[in-house]
């Protein structure tokens, strides 16, 4: 056992207090960040603006202060684009602009301030420290090769200010130097924005490494297994050929050119999933990867919301309300002009709601545009994370991209089958609508028992699904397969950091 394995233990012990203050006194906390953060930024332009210095409580905050967006922020932006020592909306100067992925739209230069970012990392310590805490033998993750998918930190500048993903931006500001060298492989491949170029070098280090966890950007990580898996055994075979590698690979490549992912890296016990609902999925990383435990993480652009804190991660990603003031909006409100705007000491468990968010980085009543539903109350727990106003109503029905993941989910369960990539999308035809899973598979399944158990989940959750189903205006689901990854080609187009699509209005090409 190494050094840092029989320290982190320790840190480990030292963390569970705060994640038992998390979980124990969740109102109390966001609260008082809420005043922190008011009392810090009482002095900025958005500050004034917005009366800080005479908000006393919550209520008041949420009498005082609008609701604010991208679109109603931009102006301050501007601002801090322009001047970005000014205290415009965070007391701080702005030292870095964060690239969004772009889910809502073209891609947006966000501000951080070092406060925001402090906040933002040392919530990131929790999503390792409870893992450690979660179950004995895990501190083993430090024996090995940690491997990180990350993005770049700098992709340019904005008047003098470096521009960057966030997954860059955190690991090139973690504090703690110990911790700092376990990011691996390392800048050379961090910083490359071509996928299959980025992939291909990793798997070239991996194959050489102890490999323990993998973690950091969910859609590369699932792209990166899914290539290991099914495409890169023979060339790793043939690049490594005549190294002391070759017998590893030989060892784990089987006739049909698949490698055997648990004979490649017998010790890997961790997969860290960020911003994407890995349900689905978990049938076949369980198969591929039967050691790894998925870590659920909830981030974004704007900060970290929430983490898995507990050692059952069947309870959702746990909200992390030391770092954040959390409201929300009831799913029947998102499209008002005016909506009803609830604390988190109101939501409902079983309830749906977009998230409202206020933060040390400057996003005061921000909407992300996230809608979640409330797995728990206690401690707060969320799934089913989606984008607002993602929806697809070919009939009525009004699909949401929670309803598909939550009917994908199911149907793995009660099929047995498992699920590579997959995306669902609406088609009408003569006289009738239906929805098609274009999905790739790693097994043998029964397509219309998969579809039948896709259908009856919706079903559940969906009334109105239920009732034109049973109208005849809907279909029966069709599932076809998919000969090439949906969520690869978005990331092709796009860039790096894009997140998976579970539910387009477009046909998915190369689906038969």
């Amino acid at each position: 056992m190494g050094v840092i394995s029989k320290l982190i233990p320790l840190l480990a012990k030292r963390k569970a207090k705060t994640i038992a203050e998390i979980l124990n006194n969740p109102i109390e906390l966001t609260r008082t960040k809420l005043m922190l953060i008011l009392d810090r930024h009482s002095q900025t332009r958005f500050g004034k603006d917005n009366n800080y210095a005479n908000i006393r409580n919550y209520e008041q905050f949420s009498e005082t202060v609008p609701l604010h967006d991208y679109y109603t922020m931009k102006p301050y932006w501007e601002q801090i684009h322009a001047n970005p020592e000014l205290p415009i909306i965070t007391s701080d100067p702005v030292i870095w602009y964060v690239q969004s992925s772009g889910s809502t739209g073209r891609p947006k230069a966000l501000p951080l301030s070092k406060a925001g970012l402090n906040d933002y990392t040392g919530g990131s310590m929790l999503f390792l420290m409870s893992f450690i805490n979660a179950k004995e033998g895990n501190n083993r993750v430090f024996d090995g090769t940690m491997l990180t998918f990350a993005a770049p930190a700098k992709m340019g500048e904005i008047n003098g200010i470096p521009l960057g993903y966030m997954t860059g931006i955190s690991r090139e500001m973690i504090a703690n130097a110990l911790l700092k060298k376990l990011i691996k492989p390392g800048e050379e491949i961090f910083n490359m924005t071509e996928m299959g170029a980025k992939l291909w070098a990793y798997a070239k280090y991996a194959v050489t490494e102890n490999i323990t966890s993998l973690g950091g950007i969910t859609t590369l990580i699932f792209a990166f297994i899914r290539r290991m898996q099914s495409e890169y055994g023979p060339s790793l075979l043939e690049e490594f050929k005549g190294t002391n590698h070759e017998a590893r690979i030989r060892e784990a490549l089987s006739d049909d050119g698949k490698l055997d992912l648990n004979v490649l890296w017998p010790n890997l016990i961790m997969v860290g999933a960020t911003g994407v609902d890995a349900d689905p999925f978990k049938p076949w990383l369980k198969r591929t990867l039967p050691k790894a435990t998925l870590w659920d993480n909830y981030a974004g652009s704007e900060g970290l919301y929430g983490t898995t804190l507990l050692d059952n991660t069947d309870n959702g990603i746990q909200l992390l309300p030391h770092i954040n003031y959390f409201e929300f909006i009831p799913e029947s409100e998102i499209e008002k002009h005016d909506p009803t705007v609830i604390p988190l000491s109101e939501v409902k468990k079983g309830h749906r709601y977009e998230m409202v968010l206020t933060n040390l980085m400057g996003y005061t009543r921000y909407r992300i545009g996230d809608v979640m539903t409330f797995k728990d109350t206690d401690p707060y727990s969320v799934h089913r994370i989606g984008r607002k106003g993602k929806s697809v109503n070919l009939t009525g029905e009004k699909l949401s991209d929670a309803h598909v993941t939550e009917g994908m989910a199911y149907a793995t369960k009660v099929t047995g089958a498992e699920i590579i990539d997959y995306n669902v999308y609406g088609t009408i035809g003569e006289g009738q609508a239906n929805y098609v899973i274009a999905a790739m598979f790693n097994n043998n399944i029964d397509s219309i028992e998969f579809a039948r158990a896709f259908d009856e989940c919706v079903g559940r959750t969906n009334g109105e699904f239920k009732y034109v189903q049973e109208f005849g205006s809907l279909g029966p689901t069709i599932v076809k397969k998919m000969e090439n990854s949906y969520t690869e080609s978005i990331i092709e187009r796009t860039h790096i950091q894009a997140k998976l699509d579970p539910l387009t209005a477009e046909v998915v090409e190369g689906s038969a």
